[in-house]
């Protein structure tokens, strides 16, 4: 009996849970109107009081403890170019880490009825969300940088090209946003324009991107470019070498990539097909000895 009454109050914990996130989930849509917040992720949008206000007291407790992680997520966060700080972010590890390690330690407890399993289960989940929106956020960085990197060499061309037909750089630049490269780069250019515009230099503004989009090809292209605008040679000159440089630097790291190929083939070889290969070669081997009668002297 009692059983069964822990089964019915699990069930009706889950039941009222889902009901909050489905309309946590409707009132996010209607939410989306606003900008800043559609640009969000789907749980910060779903959560965003949640996370704000966990957010403003766990952040300043964890953000000490981790100061190389905090400091990392906070280059992640310009990097992804998401609209979220370090408070957000902790808030959604304390929100996830606390529901996930609950629903693992009660659904755990009502599966099995024994508290060790229900405690480890909790830890353990509770472990995984607290960091998985760190990894996201990392993930997301790496990703879109990868995206800018595989156009860097194209954007670069297309505004030397400009360039040599007449344009200055601001012009060459305000061409590739509005007719070329498409995507993070072309978003990223387009902020340095905005701030060129308004009263920032061309060195400085390429140097405020350079540390948004953290790419290192990118970094020497700027500093190639100050370089040259301080020396008053050719950009279009300089930005056609760099561009040379950050397409030989893909193709060497295309080359690393593909070097490293067959060691990672490997794992999936010895965790998958080697033991397929094993059982395929040697059951019919134990099944002649188990019918011949030798397996007997096996067992002795």
């Amino acid at each position: 009996m009692d059983f069964e009454v822990v089964v019915i109050q699990g069930l009706g914990f889950l039941a009222v849970f889902l009901l909050v996130v489905g309309i946590r989930a409707a009132l996010a849509g209607r939410m989306a109107e606003d900008e800043a917040l559609a640009a969000k992720p789907l749980l910060f949008r779903m959560f965003v009081h949640e996370t704000a206000a966990m957010g403003k007291w766990v952040g300043p407790a964890v953000n000490p403890l981790f100061e190389a992680q905090t400091r990392q997520l906070r280059l992640d966060l310009v990097a992804a170019a998401l609209p979220l700080d370090v408070d957000e972010v902790r808030g959604m590890q304390a929100l996830a880490a606390s529901a996930l390690g609950l629903a693992a330690g009660l659904g755990t407890f009502i599966i099995s009825l024994n508290g060790r399993y229900a405690l480890a289960a909790a830890f353990l989940c509770a472990l995984l969300a607290w960091m998985y929106p760190v990894i996201y956020v990392a993930g997301a960085a790496q990703r879109r940088k990868e995206v800018m990197a595989r156009s860097m060499s194209f954007a670069i061309d297309l505004i030397t090209v400009a360039m040599q037909a007449g344009q200055d750089f601001g012009a060459a630049v305000r061409h590739l946003v509005n007719e070329g490269v498409r995507g993070p780069l072309g978003q990223e250019f387009g902020i340095m324009l905005k701030q060129n515009e308004l009263g920032k230099s061309r060195v400085e503004a390429l140097q405020a991107m350079s540390e948004r989009i953290q790419i290192e090809e990118f970094k020497s292209l700027v500093t190639a470019v100050t370089q040259s605008a301080e020396m008053g040679s050719s950009i279009s000159a300089t930005l056609k070498v760099q561009a040379e440089d950050i397409r030989r630097a893909r193709f060497h790291t295309a080359e690393r990539k593909a070097a490293r190929a067959p060691s990672l083939m490997l794992i999936p070889m010895a965790l998958f097909i080697l033991p397929a290969v094993f059982i395929v070669i040697f059951t019919p081997v134990v099944l002649r000895v188990k019918d011949s009668g030798m397996s007997g002297y096996f067992g002795q």
